[in-house]
């Protein structure tokens, strides 16, 4: 495996930063997740729950040793501390202050070892105008500029069915932590990784900032409902069955027209250049609707498009994607036999490695502290009357 031998203190809850370490574990590194006592980690009382965990916990945090600490007692933040420094990366997503507070901010972790590298999710950075803030996946959407540009054109902002700020994060972070640990192969040093809930999604802008640039102010992306509005026609259309997208760019639109067997819209005044498209957008948008609620069914109009290659797909709900061939032959459809829901499906790791393979089986998550005895022993070579002693002060606690 890719990270094999490679120690991950993880340091986070919720989404954004188990989302991270998540993935990491996929590629073969050994991941101690720290919950907070005495409860763990709040995603085990997010959906869906059963007794003392959550098939939401299931999905991010499969595969990850539970270790159970007080943080709020000194003896907890020395034990942290201890845990960290045999570890190769922290990955961390405390609100603002937390891990200051109790000595194990990235300066203090730094002096002990320059070697270490530490990896940071928080809503708005740790420096900046907003770094004292706290925030979820709907302040990243909302900041960055997302959600305006998401919903009809007459109505309000709308944010997406799927938490994309921390999910984007988490991913940006997992691919970070690979770089630094390239860079300290190469340097022996490690260093501190920042990412927050709001860049991610700013940097998917693909034309928003840079258009309004360009025009000198003069142009402003604005929501455009279900067609994108700065290129036509792409967008969502109703088909006989259901819903299906089409997007066609400057180079597909003489091809699309053949396609629909009307050639003659290619060279029309009205549709001949991107912008005339765009002008004349409600009535081209209304000949493409009309055209395709013309065959038996979505799929045959797919098959069509996909012969004359223009780029068409079903809009399919969560609960069709996942019995999807694409989806289960990829591998982004995952069953673990979880210890309390049972068979459950989960998502996958989205990228593929030649020369890595995913394991044969999937692991499981544990119970709120399962691993505290076997990673103290291991790792802090504690005795076993060391351990009786943190649980019995409850420094450490578990499920058991």
């Amino acid at each position: 495996m890719i990270l094999e031998n490679v120690r991950i203190l993880d340091l986070t809850q919720y989404l954004s930063g188990p989302s991270a370490t998540r993935m990491l574990s996929e590629l073969g590194a050994e991941i101690i997740k720290v919950e907070l006592g005495p409860n763990g980690d709040p995603s085990r009382l997010l959906p869906f729950v059963e007794g003392r965990t959550s098939s939401y916990y299931t999905q991010q945090n499969r595969g990850k040793n539970s270790i159970c600490v007080d943080f709020s007692k000194k003896e907890g933040h020395d034990l942290v501390r201890s845990l960290a420094l045999e570890c190769d990366v922290i990955v961390e997503n405390f609100g603002p202050g937390v891990l200051e507070r109790k000595g194990l901010a990235w300066a203090d972790l730094h002096a002990l070892d320059d070697s270490l590298i530490m990896a940071s999710i928080s809503a708005f950075g740790k420096e900046g105008p907003l770094s004292h803030l706290q925030g979820f996946d709907l302040m990243g959407q909302a900041l960055s500029g997302m959600m305006h540009l998401t919903g009809d054109a007459d109505g309000p902002p709308q944010f997406t069915g799927s938490p994309i700020a921390d999910c984007a994060a988490g991913l940006v972070l997992f691919g970070a932590i690979g770089h630094a640990l390239f860079h300290r192969e190469r340097t022996g040093l490690g260093q501190c990784i920042e990412v927050n809930l709001v860049d991610p999604v700013f940097h998917m802008h693909s034309i928003a900032v840079q258009g309004h640039s360009a025009t000198k102010g003069e142009w402003a992306q604005a929501r455009s409902g279900r067609q994108f509005g700065i290129v036509v026609p792409s967008g969502t259309y109703k088909g006989p069955d259901g819903w299906i997208v089409i997007q066609v760019l400057e180079r597909q639109w003489p091809r699309f027209c053949e396609a629909m067997n009307k050639a003659e819209l290619a060279t029309d005044s009205k549709f001949r250049t991107g912008n005339d498209r765009i002008e004349n957008a409600t009535e081209l948008i209304s000949i493409v609707e009309r055209w395709v609620q013309s065959f038996e069914s979505d799929g045959a109009a797919l098959q069509w498009l996909e012969e004359h290659r223009i780029p068409a797909a079903p809009v399919l709900s969560p609960v069709e994607a996942m019995k999807h061939p694409h989806f289960i032959e990829g591998g982004m459809v995952r069953n673990v036999d979880d210890p309390t829901f049972g068979p459950l499906a989960v998502t996958g790791l989205p990228v593929k490695f030649s020369e890595s393979s995913r394991p044969d089986r999937e692991p499981l998550p544990e119970f709120l502290g399962q691993s505290n005895r076997p990673v103290l022993d291991r790792i802090l070579a504690l005795s076993a009357a060391d351990i009786e002693e943190l649980e019995k002060t409850g420094v450490v606690m578990s499920d058991e």
